[in-house]
């Protein structure tokens, strides 16, 4: 089932020497099996790995080629355990972040090669992961090659809904049948599926064979109401779980219902006075039997009009509704085969979207554009269409990049962001944008904006709306709400300075007492890592903000530097001086008894750990093991073990690990 042909001998033989010339010497880690590394006993309440942040070796079977997923410059692959799969928590992923070390010889892997890979335990939005150690690089230790590429586990859509029944599928290799898409076209370039077990998932696009085609607009997933079967790898994400296929030989399409493109209305924003025109093209390997416009005003019962075909498209009209009316519509399509299909195909509020507008003789408001009348899927019903609306100006054109953001009322839903790299305007302003309204990365914003006038100067800011961190944050009651509107939380602390450590993305988190949301250095005055300016334990008095979304969280994105008031820096430790290098110095006193001080430095804030090994380079004692700022520290050994045990006299080693570096030294306990 591999989907290449196999790499020639020759180059098989090149990686075998260098694996041979490198005489691979098992670093003083332990060897895990997947389980290990994957089992949780509540995963609906906490999926992290047992061993994050551990230096590990594990053995797995090679599912995929290193270059094959959309994971940037890095290389990675999916494995199994060959001794476990297809049991539970069988399945795991492998990085190599640094692909300038190719001492690895990780981008020679293939399937159905088994393979020991050394590396530290880390999560990504909580998809475990192992990311190999490249500095200095240890090798891969090739078991052996060639072996049979195993059948999937067929598992249901409801297998896969949730953190409780899912996470154990994490990172396998699995099969879905019969399933039925429900929409094709789900935020983050996914399609939803069911099946018999009424469970909800999605086809995901980590794959680059998918991904670049659905960006490149190439490709698109099969329609709803399409049944197929689907192969694929289960990723694990903050919208939810994923099956993964490599290409679209992973799928094996059953049905083939008529595609419905192209669904859009005249007028975008209408009056009273409007009849509403929705047309679409309807397409089908066969002929299009009947094609319906479905529309419902004010929550009422869906009323059904047959919609007239002109070659492939189709229209029909929603009569003039009052003004205020809320209409929501949607079209359907049956062809000559009886094959069912609807645009969109998720209409149901818990985990679709609808089209709809409201009805407005005196404009269309920016809640019109921002609210999504409780659906889960929550783009804009004004999407795609020019639009024009009035707002106050709450950023100044010099607070961010090519956009600013306008705010019509101190209240949820009435703030909107503009992209708009040609004009400028001032904090204050009343002003009237005509633009057409987009869905960028989950943010509603206007875009492609023909005009900006003042309609009054100088009206002044709105007043932030006092919120807490807990009902902004991700997950919080009123985190979509308060998107681009101007907010404040009041009284917080830095919990977590790093929050995405070891890298480094400029957020930290604050937190009331409510729960913590990320703050971000989106704004150009905080440019270059906001996050080595707030430590843990500050505290701001008040923190004025917009709200916002990005990769998969909401945050607060203050406008500049007066946005943060009464910031008061907690006690500095004295050790945590700034470092220009990584060290690791001798113990002191060595020999000891009963106890030592070690003294390490650090370059640069990350996750690290200083582990004590015996000289048979099995671990005796985890000095450390967590996130630290850029610094130089001291940590205590008192000669005892994991248990708390004293150990016995002799010579051990003590290493500082982390991704950019691992020193270790030797000290010797005399009793």
């Amino acid at each position: 089932m591999g989907l290449r042909v196999t790499t020639s001998l020759s180059v098989l033989l090149v990686l075998l020497l260098m694996v041979s010339a490198w005489a691979f010497n098992p670093a003083p880690f332990d060897t895990v099996t997947i389980y290990e590394l994957q089992y949780v006993t509540d995963p609906a309440t906490d999926d992290y790995s047992p061993r994050l942040g551990d230096t590990v070796v594990v053995k797995g079977q090679v599912m995929t080629y290193p270059r094959d997923l959309w994971v940037g410059s890095r290389w990675a692959v999916y494995i199994v355990d060959p001794d476990s799969f297809p049991n539970p928590w069988s399945g795991f992923f492998v990085i190599q972040h640094d692909t300038f070390v190719t001492e690895t010889a990780f981008q020679f892997v293939e399937p159905g090669w088994i393979c020991y890979f050394t590396g530290v335990v880390s999560e990504y939005n909580g998809f475990s992961q192992i990311a190999l150690l490249t500095d200095p690089p240890v090798p891969i230790e090739v078991v052996s090659t060639d072996n049979p590429f195993p059948d999937p586990v067929v598992l249901t859509a409801a297998d896969l809904e949730d953190k409780a029944s899912a996470e154990k599928w994490e990172s396998m290799w699995v099969r879905v049948e019969n399933a039925r898409v429900v929409n094709n076209n789900v935020p983050g370039n996914w399609a939803s599926i069911t099946d018999a077990s009424g469970g909800l998932t999605y086809m995901g696009e980590y794959f680059n064979w998918f991904r670049d085609r659905l960006l490149a607009g190439t490709y698109m997933w099969p329609v709803a109401g399409t049944r197929l079967n689907v192969n694929g790898f289960v990723r694990d994400e903050p919208a939810g779980f994923s099956v993964n296929p490599r290409t679209d030989a992973d799928l094996e399409i059953l049905s083939n219902p008529p595609v419905i493109t192209d669904v859009t209305r005249t007028p975008a924003a209408p009056t009273s006075q409007d009849a509403v025109s929705v047309s679409a093209v309807i397409t089908d390997n066969g002929s299009v039997a009947e094609a319906k416009l479905w529309y419902s005003v004010n929550w009422g019962d869906f009323q059904s009009v047959n919609m007239t075909a002109n070659v492939d498209t189709f229209s029909a009209d929603i009569p003039a509704q009052a003004d205020g009316a809320f209409v929501r519509y949607f079209v359907t399509a049956v062809d000559d085969e009886g094959d069912f299909s609807q645009m969109p195909g998720d209409t149901s509020q818990a985990t679709g979207s609808i089209y709809f507008y409201v009805v407005r003789d005196q404009g269309v408001t920016i809640k019109d554009l921002q609210y999504h009348w409780g659906y889960a899927l929550d783009a804009s019903g004004y999407e795609g269409y020019e639009v024009t609306v009035r707002g106050v100006v709450t950023t100044d054109s010099t607070d961010f990049y090519n956009r600013y953001y306008i705010q019509e009322k101190d209240s949820a839903w009435y703030g909107i962001q503009v992209y708009d790299p040609a004009n400028t305007v001032v904090k204050g302003d009343l002003v009237e944008v005509t633009g057409t309204v987009q869905e960028y990365f989950g943010v509603t914003r206007i875009g492609n904006v023909t005009s900006v006038s003042v309609v009054t100067a100088g009206v002044g800011e709105p007043t932030p709306v006092t919120v807490t961190t807990g009902e902004v944050a991700t997950g919080g009651a009123n985190a979509e709400a308060y998107e681009s509107v101007l907010i404040q939380v009041e009284n917080v602390t830095v919990t977590d300075p790093f929050p995405d450590a070891p890298r480094n993305f400029g957020e930290f988190v604050v937190d009331d007492g409510s729960g913590g949301v990320r703050v971000d250095d989106y704004s150009m005055a905080f440019e270059g890592n906001s996050d080595s300016t707030f430590k843990k334990g500050d505290t701001i008095a008040k923190l004025i903000a917009l709200g916002y979304y990005s990769f998969g969280n909401y945050k607060l994105i203050p406008r500049d530097t007066n946005d943060v008031i009464g910031h008061v820096t907690s006690i500095d430790d004295p050790d945590q001086l700034v470092a220009e290098t990584f060290s690791l110095s001798q113990n002191y006193p060595n020999p000891f008894n009963p106890s030592t001080k070690i003294q390490y430095s650090v370059a640069r804030a990350g996750k690290y750990q200083v582990v004590v090994f015996n000289v048979l380079g099995q671990r005796v004692k985890t000095l450390f093991n967590g996130f630290l700022p850029a610094g130089r520290y001291t940590v205590t050994w008192n000669g005892v073990d994991e248990t708390g045990n004293p150990v016995s006299s002799g010579i051990y080693f003590y290493s500082l690990i982390g991704k950019d570096v691992q020193l270790t030294r030797k000290m010797i306990l005399l009793k």
